[in-house]
């Protein structure tokens, strides 16, 4: 193709694309490059012919779809990288020009824009990659998304591109971090969507025909995705043969009302959180709170999702945080240590948000007291019964404060491990007598009549016997009502609507009831008896009646080897952890299970492409129940592997596979974050070459790249951002790049080896002295030390050589606010924690006027919680004259024990200048974090990570 066919290909696809865009003017859809109409052999000549030319101002339109497809093939790590190898002739400093041949695209042809945070990030790269509609390396995920969501996409009732893309982002939570940041262009996800299932091509269509030909041809290629694609295309056709309506957002989708102000509807949520009991034997008990997920709240809309997904939360009654995204991960289950406050709601979350709290306010409240009933079901489990209705011949535990129910009959006093209230077995006896209905009246619970009510048929998920059930919306819900006196008939009402009546048979059979599939959401069933005129004659009395819950949710695919037992239970913080915050071994990670069985962990590392680079198991099984500090202890032996190392650089995905027996196999995974300014790094033969690659798109100024030795931590230099591009190799033993341009950073730790390497060159000596002491330097040091905790770890025993550094930055810095004598007195105790005089000199090095360290050390072995250690420290501090003032005191524990969290303190510079001055203030905090039994309490709270950093 010479230079006069380029022009001519040019002039068609001008005229191509104002045909598409004359097309789509009156529907406001836009135009994707992709939809570029040539066939395979026309892209591979173009291919051919630009990749010997500089990018030229006559061929623009070419290069736009050159650029597209590029980014159809784009692996979601280096597309400039691909960029390169196919186009000799292209320099790096020419992205701009791209970028802005894409705008005229849009100015031209109503071409499609960016949009979300990850196209405010990636601002060059998002044109290329959003013109390509759907990536190959995204294609596979995407079919697997549509089919778990087949039922929820077949039961919306009106087209709304938008409120289908913010369905797909709420369900992806937890997946690949590259999946997850294209789906936050929620609006183009959702007109994919519409366009994969709404059938034939029309004049109007979002997708070119040949385009979607195209993109489903490729869907069909990939592994299992076919099947996928046509099941979810066959289910939605299925629910709207005969209806004429198309699909999109229905009743449950509400964010048009949430983005212009208006009042929103929640009656529809089906989230809260209920009490309960659990037996565990020998008459002993413990309290619980059962929360529903909270992933129908955070489809409201993209705010409230980032809120619940980066927002740790506490139940009343528990003085452990939850980790953030902890109520976005299904149905949960946390442990009460107190029983709750009625005035205040179940759950609570550190930040506030208006909408999330008053959701909080109203569906998550502790209901009835100050007596509570629970029925005790066949599992051993007590669940609350709303209204505090008790039955004849159930069992029930009943829970009220201390001395509330002494004396009652028939009531047998059980051990409950939740402390403020009492628990007692209350077995009801067949026929109940006048005065004990009377005596539990007067208690506020109140003895059942006896119209009975059940599911029939399919069974009744989650039914308590007191009107709550669960159902899918695949499902025809089906009740029978029997009663033991005579009545004349039953009135049913479904949430508010017209009555239907229905007599009832005179020799007192049961009377059937079959709704129709109802939505997603909660709905209310009344039922109404009306009594037969010979009783009412007899023994007059209101017409009894009641209600049945229902609370329908869509079904939930089953993956193949995967169970929901509750035997194994996984506890992870962060909940959404992404790769390097993984493989630094900074992921809480603890599984609970039955004594007597094993859990093996197998970890699966994958590249961007889908080629498996590692499978191996970590270690031998080990016995349940296993504790955060035993799983990172085998973890760490783990990641001591050179081979390891090198596999996690190449990886874009990995996989950890929980596997306990028959108690079933939890898999979690961790992907790259996508960042627009990152280091990436290669190994070459014997060494190690880093290179930053900036996608920000902000060209008015160079990035700023610092580079600190391991040797000096707290010493940078400044690398210019050109050498710093095109790369340079790493001198042993390595360092911490840092890079910034505008809000973006990346940090990474490379480690790398000496090429004739001995004993003495595997460990760091870190050296830090002579630090300044003003305000200004120490907030500067800290700093840094929190970009060396924060930053990725790639290379040769990175996470070792890692550790050592910031063990020997934090000393020195620790040492410089508390003084020599202090600093060696701690050294001390790091090299023998396990020597009672280290640590009395080290108590002793506290304050020289008085004995606080030694109250320190007494006093805390009777504070269990994080929260009643601190009340104790800021009070002793007081009475000690070491500090009377609350915030400093709370900030000098902070700073001793999480200096990243301290950091962050919207006062952290005036906090640290009044704590230099009070240096006797941070040795006692110092001796609080550092004591072992101090630090183990703190750990188990989930107040802090086990380790500071």
């Amino acid at each position: 193709m010479d230079a006069s066919l380029l022009a001519q290909t040019q002039q068609r696809l001008e005229e191509h694309f104002n045909e598409l865009a004359r097309k789509r003017h009156n529907s406001g859809l836009p135009i994707f490059a992709l939809e570029h109409g040539l066939d395979e052999s026309e892209r591979r000549e173009i291919r051919r012919e630009l990749a010997t030319r500089s990018p030229s101002p006559r061929h623009w339109l070419l290069w736009v779809v050159y650029a597209t497809e590029v980014g159809y093939e784009y692996e979601g790590d280096e597309y400039w990288g691909s960029f390169e190898r196919q186009t000799p002739r292209w320099e790096y400093h020419q992205r701009a020009r791209i970028k802005a041949w894409f705008r005229k695209f849009r100015k031209e042809f109503g071409g499609v824009i960016p949009s979300g945070p990850w196209a405010e990030h990636f601002s060059i790269i998002a044109w290329p990659i959003t013109h390509a509609i759907l990536p190959l390396y995204l294609q596979r995920q995407f079919a697997k998304l549509l089919y778990g969501l087949r039922f929820r996409l077949a039961s919306r009732t009106a087209r709304d591109a938008r409120g289908v893309g913010r369905l797909l982002a709420i369900h992806a939570l937890g997946g690949p971090a590259r999946f997850s940041a294209f789906l936050e262009q929620e609006e183009l996800t959702g007109q994919i969507v519409v366009a994969l299932l709404g059938g034939e091509a029309t004049e109007g269509q979002f997708v070119h025909s040949p385009t979607l030909r195209r993109i489903v041809a490729d869907l069909e290629k990939a592994r299992n995705a076919r099947e996928w694609l046509k099941e979810t295309q066959r289910v939605v056709a299925d629910r709207f043969k005969g209806i004429g309506r198309g699909w999109g957002s229905g009743p449950e989708s509400t964010p048009g009302s949430l983005r212009d102000g208006s009042p929103v509807d929640l009656s529809h949520l089906a989230i809260g959180a209920d009490l309960a009991l659990r037996h565990r034997g020998a008459g002993h008990w413990s309290a619980f709170v059962e929360v529903r997920s909270f992933r129908p709240v955070a489809a409201l809309s993209a705010e409230i999702q980032r809120f619940l997904d980066r927002t740790r939360c506490r139940l009343s009654g528990a003085d452990d945080f939850k980790p953030s995204g902890w109520l976005l991960s299904g149905d949960r289950k946390g442990a009460l240590r107190r029983w709750p406050d009625s005035g205040a709601p179940l759950i609570r979350f550190e930040r506030a948000n208006a909408m999330v709290d008053h959701l909080l306010e109203s569906e998550c409240r502790i209901h009835g007291g100050p007596v509570w009933a629970f029925r005790i079901g066949g599992d051993g489990i007590g669940r609350h019964t709303s209204g505090g209705i008790v039955r004849p011949g159930v069992d029930y535990m009943v829970v009220a404060a201390p001395g509330t129910l002494d004396g009652v009959d028939g009531l047998e006093r059980c051990e409950l491990e939740c402390e403020g209230v009492e628990a007692y077995r209350l077995q009801m006896p067949p026929f109940v007598s006048a005065e004990m209905t009377a005596q539990l009246k007067e208690f506020g619970l109140n003895v059942a009549r006896t119209i009975r009510v059940w599911p029939v048929g399919l069974p009744g998920r989650g039914w308590d016997g007191e009107g709550n059930s669960e159902w899918l919306t695949t499902e025809s819900p089906c009740f029978g009502i029997a009663q033991d006196h005579p009545m004349e008939s039953l009135a049913f009402c479904l949430n508010g609507g017209s009555e239907t009546l229905i007599r009832t048979d005179d020799a007192g059979g049961p009377v059937f009831v079959r709704l129709r599939p109802l939505r997603a959401g909660v709905h209310t069933l009344t039922v109404r008896a009306r009594r037969s005129a010979a009783l009412e004659r007899v023994a007059p009395t209101a017409a009894a009646e009641g209600f049945v819950r229902l609370a329908v949710r869509e079904p939930e695919p089953w993956t193949p080897g995967h169970t929901s037992h509750e035997g194994l239970i996984v506890r992870v913080d962060p909940d959404h952890a992404n790769l390097d915050t993984f493989w630094r071994n900074n992921v809480n990670l603890s599984v609970n299970g039955p004594q007597g069985f094993t859990a093996a962990f197998h970890v699966t590392l994958q590249a961007a492409d889908g080629r498996q680079l590692l499978s191996e198991l970590v270690g031998a099984p080990m016995s349940l129940p296993i504790e955060a500090e035993t799983w990172r202890k085998r973890f760490d032996r783990f990641l001591n592997s050179e081979a390891r190392a090198w596999r996690y650089l190449e990886a874009a995905d990995c996989t950890l596979a929980i596997k306990g027996e028959t108690l079933g196999t939890c898999t979690l995974r961790f992907g790259h974050e996508p960042l627009p300014v990152r280091w990436a790094i290669q190994r070459k033969r014997d060494r190690v070459v880093v290179r930053l690659v900036n996608d920000s798109g902000q060209e008015e100024a160079d990035a700023v790249v610092r580079f600190y030795t391991m040797e000096r931590p707290f010493e940078g230099r400044s690398l210019g951002e050109g050498e710093a591009t095109a790369g340079s190799a790493v001198e042993p033993p390595g360092g911490l790049f840092v890079a910034r341009h505008g809000r973006h950073c990346d940090a990474v730790v490379v480690s790398a080896k000496a090429r004739r390497q001995g004993l003495e060159d595997l460990g760091v000596e870190c050296r830090v002295s002579g630090l300044e002491r003003s305000v200004r330097a120490l907030s500067g040091y800290f700093r840094i030390l929190r970009l060396w905790g924060e930053a990725r770890l790639s290379g040769f025993l990175a996470v070792v050589r890692h550790r050592r550094v910031m063990e020997g930055a934090a000393a020195g810095l620790y040492g410089a606010l508390c003084g020599e004598n202090w600093a060696r007195a701690e050294q001390q105790v790091r090299a023998r924690p396990e020597s009672e005089a280290a640590v009395e000199s080290l108590a002793g090095a506290v304050d020289k006027r008085g004995d606080f360290g030694t109250v320190l050390r007494e006093g805390l072995a009777i504070h269990g919680s994080v929260d009643s250690a601190m009340a104790w420290f800021v009070d002793a501090a007081a009475r000690q004259n070491i500090c009377r003032q609350r915030d400093l005191s709370e900030f000098a524990v902070l700073l001793a024990g999480n200096p990243r969290q301290a950091v962050d303190h919207p006062s952290f510079e005036a906090l640290l200048g009044r704590l230099v001055d009070n240096p006797a203030l941070l040795r006692s905090a110092r001796l609080l974090v550092l004591q072992r039994s101090w630090v183990g309490r703190y750990r188990r709270d989930g107040a802090a990570p086990s380790r500071p950093w």
